[in-house]
């Protein structure tokens, strides 16, 4: 009989490592499932020299996630200090761009730098419009038939 071949671990291509001391910290266990989906979609953008200079479009998240989800998700990983925003795009189509933060390794001491996601991302709109909302005028009322 001939000797057993040992398993070896190949991967066929790109692959998303997520670092035991960040699964394991109090910054990633509270996260839920789809933050935690999010963060693997970042770290397979990430190829080693473009820690910060991640791109990741609302086009490639609708693929995976709902819109809302995909902000709720990335402001808690903001928070956390898991990503952060390096440039924000939204001006003439420019991609927001995104970097892979070790803010995460203090998260829960003094030391942490917290971040507030209404100063880095305002909401632009305040207020939403119903149906038959009067603004800009009279120019949208109701027609009433006679």
């Amino acid at each position: 009989m001939g000797k057993k071949k040992k398993e070896r671990n190949e991967f066929d291509g790109q692959f998303a490592g997520v670092e035991f001391k960040l699964m394991e910290s109090e910054a990633f266990k509270n996260l839920s499932i789809h933050t935690k989906w999010l963060y693997v979609v970042f770290r397979h953008k990430f190829y080693g020299g473009n820690r910060r200079n991640i791109i990741l479009t609302y086009k490639e998240v609708k693929e995976e996630m709902a819109i809302n989800t995909f902000i709720k998700s990335r402001n808690k990983l903001i928070e956390n200090g898991i990503i952060d925003v390096i440039k924000r795009g939204g001006l003439e189509k420019q991609p927001m761009i995104y970097g892979l933060s070790n803010r995460w390794k203090k998260y829960g001491t003094k030391d942490f730098i917290q971040v507030d996601i209404e100063k880095i991302l305002p909401k632009i709109y305040t207020t939403k419009f119903k149906k038959g909302h009067q603004f800009m005028g009279n120019r949208f009322k109701k027609k009433e038939h006679s």
